[in-house]
Order: C-alpha cells, then sequence, then structure tokens
C-alpha cells in the first residue's frame, strides 16, 4: 500500500515539474499547485515560504542579482512526505536536478527564515497537517 500511495505521489509531482518550462519567480505558482494536486489527492502537503538564501549561487538568474542580495531573496517550496520538494530550484541552481528534493534538516541550513504561506486558505488551514 505505501510504494503505491508513493508511486501516487511521485508521478503527482513529476506531472507538476513536468509544467515547468520557466523557473524565474514561478516558485509560488508552482509550489502551490503542486500542494493542491496533492491534498486533492488525500495526500498532507504544505508550501512553505524562505528567505534569505545562505547557500551561494553564482549562476542564479540574473534578475535576482538585480533584486538585491541573496539575504533577501524571497521562495516557496512545499513540504511533503518528510521532505521538501523544489520544483523552481533552477532559477537559482540551474544544474540541479528538476524536481528537487531536500531533506527538512537541509532546507533549514539553507535558508534564514521560513514558515507556512499564509496568503492561500486551503495551504494555511493545513498548515498542521503536514
Amino acid at each position: 500500500m505505501t510504494y503505491i500511495v508513493k508511486t501516487a505521489s511521485d508521478h503527482i509531482i513529476r506531472a507538476n515539474s513536468d509544467k515547468i518550462t520557466i523557473y524565474y519567480n514561478q516558485c509560488r505558482a508552482a509550489s502551490q499547485r503542486l500542494s493542491d494536486d496533492l491534498l486533492s489527492h488525500g495526500h498532507s502537503a504544505q508550501v512553505l515560504r524562505c528567505a534569505g538564501l545562505k547557500t551561494n549561487a553564482p549562476d542564479a538568474d540574473d534578475r535576482w542579482r538585480v533584486a538585491g542580495a541573496q539575504e533577501f531573496w524571497i521562495h516557496y517550496v512545499v513540504r511533503f512526505d518528510g521532505c521538501i520538494v523544489d520544483l523552481t530550484r533552477r532559477q537559482f541552481f540551474p544544474d540541479c536536478d528538476n524536481p528537487f528534493y531536500q531533506s527538512a534538516e537541509a532546507f533549514a541550513a539553507e535558508w534564514t527564515s521560513f514558515g507556512p504561506e499564509l496568503q492561500n486558505p486551503r495551504h494555511r488551514a493545513n498548515a498542521t497537517a503536514a
């Protein structure tokens, strides 16, 4: 049973990842779509808003450099099944896997701050479920 659920969630994540062709400034919408898709299929998922990228990203999209120093960058990801799923990490690290999976510990070490996305009521309602 767990394998079937895992396979179904992998399919949902991959399908959402395959829809993305532009990574810059798409993280919030992409994360909300993925979370909604997972929630609609009975999975527990939560969008996180993170700020202040600590990992050096010298190949990040040039528009981030214009926006300011990495400590001011804002990003959105999905917490799911004990890990972080990032569908738009390529805007910072163009050669990374897509989708990008990261442990909660590695994610916490990479960002100065993070917390639940509170703008979407469906995500807010699930803030404690993930």
